[in-house]
């Protein structure tokens, strides 16, 4: 708890740079089972807790969670076979915008995927849950922010397909192609979370996304939110089959 206070008081000391630009508010869903790959197809992962296949001189961090990482904070790098530990900036390398557009082929909209990998057992159930999960732009030296995208609330993570290397939900809303932003300026994803248990988790973008037209459950919402959220994907199958 204290590495979250003191990554977020970091961030919040930050100075906004003079150039602005828009801060825009995510949606999230479960991921269409159309756009579930394996995990030798999952990436780039941009903060993943297992071995990640990105292309070439394209880093990840590679978090260590053996089980015991329950949740925390955990900062992005571009640093291949680079390792961040819970709430740490420090020594983080930015992606550019011209790094992620070259691999979405210069389609600056994208989505960031969730692999949940939780053993939800116990009475009542652990569930993890996104706290929160942003993207910022930098300077070179960590020491300016300024924020390009955020969830608006907590959301509750019951693992949809279980096991590793299958994507559950999708955050989407993201695009580098808004006015203020070149390709040379850096960018840096943080994700919160809570209630992790098992395996690891990965957050991974997603060119072309396609997501359920169904919010996914909020926290709280437990395994009577996934429920609900999939009799509405049931729902909506029907109709588009009528």
């Amino acid at each position: 708890m204290r590495k979250l206070l003191l990554a977020t008081a970091a961030l919040v000391a930050f100075a906004l740079p003079a150039k602005a630009v828009t801060d825009v508010a995510l949606d999230f869903g479960i991921l269409a089972a159309d756009a579930v790959v394996p995990q030798s197809q999952s990436n780039p992962c941009i903060i993943c807790a297992t071995q990640a296949q990105n292309p070439p001189l394209f880093g990840f961090n590679n978090f260590v969670n053996n089980g015991q990482t329950g949740g925390g904070t955990f900062f992005s790098t571009n640093l291949v076979g680079g390792t961040l530990g819970d709430g740490v900036l420090t020594g983080a390398i930015p992606y550019t915008v011209g790094q992620i557009g070259a691999f979405l082929l210069d389609n600056f909209t994208f989505g960031v995927a969730i692999d949940v990998n939780s053993a939800e057992g116990g009475n009542p159930p652990t569930i993890m849950s996104l706290t929160s999960f942003e993207l910022f732009r930098v300077n070179a030296d960590l020491s300016t922010i300024d924020r390009l995208a955020h969830t608006i609330q907590s959301y509750s993570l019951p693992d949809v397909r279980p096991g590793n290397g299958k994507g559950d939900y999708l955050l989407t809303g993201f695009d580098l192609g808004q006015a203020g932003l070149v390709a040379g300026d850096r960018l840096i994803f943080r994700a919160q979370f809570t209630g992790a248990t098992d395996g690891g988790d990965s957050f991974y973008i997603v060119a072309n996304p396609n997501a359920v037209a169904v919010p996914g459950p909020i926290a709280g919402a437990g395994i009577p939110g996934l429920l609900a959220a999939a009799g509405m994907l049931w729902l909506n199958r029907r109709r588009k089959q009528a």
